[in-house]
């Protein structure tokens, strides 16, 4: 993968396009078709196994997604005209995927990425997806991304 992103930056380095101009850093979770598993086969994947019904079964082996995770994600009541809040907020679980993905500001171009289970901390993925060769040292990021290290 870093050779891909040495060669897009070389590219655009050659088009003009220096990363000068700082990085922003985000997450975006991406939707995945839910999986209809038994408990046992859920404990299979959780420990990194294939479940053994799968691997006699190659048709079926291709069609699940065993990297995909589940996390929560909130949703905030409206407030109904008089600006009482009727609704609660509430919970939805989601099995979906993460893409983390660092952007030059100066030219909104992305320069690093990378794909987790939805269930990853974003803090943990600063390090992959921080363009080294930005010589902006500004990074705009919410506050999933912050922590002591970085």
């Amino acid at each position: 993968m870093e050779n891909l992103f040495a060669r897009f930056d070389k590219h655009l380095t050659k088009a003009g396009y220096l990363a000068m101009g700082g990085q922003i850093v985000d997450a975006t979770i991406v939707a995945t078709p839910k999986q209809r598993n038994s408990d046992a086969e859920k404990a299979d994947i959780k420990a990194g196994k294939v479940p053994d019904e799968w691997q006699k079964k190659p048709a079926k082996l291709r069609q699940k997604d065993r990297d995909a995770r589940w996390t929560v994600k909130f949703l905030t009541a409206k407030a109904d005209e008089e600006g009482k809040t009727k609704q609660r907020d509430i919970a939805v679980p989601a099995f979906r995927y993460k893409n983390h993905a660092s952007i030059d500001r100066r030219h909104g171009f992305i320069r690093r990425w990378n794909v987790t289970g939805a269930s990853a901390w974003d803090g943990a993925q600063l390090r992959n997806v921080l363009d080294k060769n930005n010589t902006g040292s500004t990074v705009w990021a919410d506050t999933a991304y912050r922590s002591k290290k970085e």
